[in-house]
């Protein structure tokens, strides 16, 4: 069956394109599970139809979630165009949340997932009054500031206070092998991430070994046992 295909005008003004894939027979009594994908950088192709993406899916079908994917302004068949800050794309995150919250009936959690620059977005999303998650992929950390027009500081305090909220339970995933931030960087940066949380449960932290930021290989099916391990 062909998803649902929509384009969904924000009060961001911005028109997105986007698909709604729905599990093929839900036996969660309590409430609809919603996942939210967001792409890598659109200034460098990505959009919707990502391949790392596409692997999460499955895992996210099979635990019982509607998964929403759309192009972020200026992709495909989304109107506006890029902000090179990212901020902007943040608030057409949280007004599609919102758009699918009030068109969806009884909602009880939602989880955000980010890939390469779409995890800086989905990491500026506050908690929401109904359970949230979120699932930061190859967090581009190393070109964090040219892809935030040296916005670093800002989305560091952002995921700080993510991490330290008591709402928030959030994933972070990342290869040994990625080619945009050293492992070195990765280690001391998941490190202070785990300081800011305490000794909460609500962050998990997983570095795979052998893996690129592509997750190519055996790595992708490492990705899909780490994804399906964590969600609820």
């Amino acid at each position: 069956m062909q998803p649902d295909v929509e384009i969904i005008d924000l009060p961001t003004g911005v028109s997105l394109e986007a698909i709604l894939l729905k599990p093929p027979a839900s036996t969660h009594s309590e409430g609809t599970k919603l996942a939210v994908c967001l792409h890598p950088w659109s200034w460098l192709g990505g959009r919707m139809e990502d391949p790392v993406l596409d692997s999460v899916v499955d895992p996210l079908l099979s635990k019982d979630y509607h998964v929403l994917r759309y192009n972020s302004r200026g992709v495909g068949r989304s109107t506006g165009r890029a902000s090179f800050t990212g901020f902007d794309e943040a608030k057409d995150l949280e007004a599609i949340i919102h758009w699918t919250l009030d068109h969806m009936p009884n909602v009880s959690s939602v989880v955000i997932i980010g890939y390469s620059h779409g995890s800086l977005i989905a990491s500026l999303q506050l908690p929401l009054p109904i359970q949230t998650s979120h699932v930061l992929l190859s967090y581009p950390l190393g070109p964090r500031s040219w892809l935030t027009l040296f916005r670093s500081s800002t989305y560091a305090q952002k995921l700080e206070n993510l991490v330290k909220s008591s709402k928030s339970r959030v994933l972070v995933v990342f290869g040994d092998q990625d080619e945009f931030t050293s492992i070195l960087s990765y280690r001391t940066w998941a490190a202070e991430l785990e300081t800011h949380s305490g000794t909460s449960d609500r962050l998990k932290i997983v570095e795979v070994g052998n893996a690129t930021h592509f997750w190519r290989g055996r790595a992708n099916e490492r990705l899909e046992h780490v994804l399906l391990e964590w969600l609820q």
